[in-house]
């Protein structure tokens, strides 16, 4: 299922969800804003879940 997200989403959701990084932290290492990690994890988790779903 990852391999569906583009290579942002992919990053984002894997910093927060498995590797358990808070926005700043995954932020500073993608070099975006935290607010850009929200809006790219919300759209992730939506993409995710979508392709998951039968």
């Amino acid at each position: 299922m990852l391999a569906r997200l583009t290579p942002e989403h992919r990053a984002v959701l894997v910093l927060r969800d498995l590797e358990g990084l808070d926005e700043q932290a995954a932020g500073a290492l993608l070099d975006v804003p935290a607010g850009t990690v929200r809006s790219r994890l919300f759209r992730a988790r939506r993409s995710f879940r979508k392709a998951w779903s039968p």
